[in-house]
């Protein structure tokens, strides 16, 4: 459903979340506040997976983020009504913004070796941690 939320929305980001009625998915809360949870999913799935669908998704939000999100001279805003093809931004960059969703786009499209799942987990604030008992005798991550 994440994707879906992303793909249905005319600007291609998704609005905080959706209600579904007899007409289908429409958004509950309109804005949006450039939360990391879907590019997450996505960036897992494709850990297990390796279907390139995550990756595909994965780009269109990035290209979605910087068509509405990036702010002339630097930095992104979240979303007042993500649910038009011209959404009007809300003027707030949230720090989860760099540190979650941007990192969860980066390493969706970055090598496996770097952070690999079987020795890193990731905590609510996307900081990875090494899995006790794991180390490594290389560098990487």
């Amino acid at each position: 459903m994440g994707w879906e939320m992303y793909r249905q929305s005319p600007s291609g980001i998704a609005p905080e979340y959706v209600r579904f009625g007899s007409s289908g998915m429409e958004p509950g809360a309109a804005h949006n506040l450039l939360r990391p949870e879907a590019v997450e999913s996505f960036f897992v799935l494709w850990r297990l997976t390796h279907d390139q669908k995550y990756r595909d998704w994965g780009w269109a939000v990035f290209e979605s983020i910087e068509r509405h999100c990036r702010v002339e001279g630097g930095g992104y805003s979240g979303l007042r009504n993500a649910w038009t093809p011209s959404p009007e931004k809300d003027d707030a960059q949230p720090s989860y913004f760099l540190a979650e969703t941007l990192k969860y786009l980066y390493l969706l499209f970055d090598d496996d070796s770097k952070v690999p799942l079987d020795r890193w987990v990731f905590n609510t604030e996307a900081h990875p941690l090494r899995v006790w008992g794991s180390e490594s005798s290389d560098s990487s991550a």
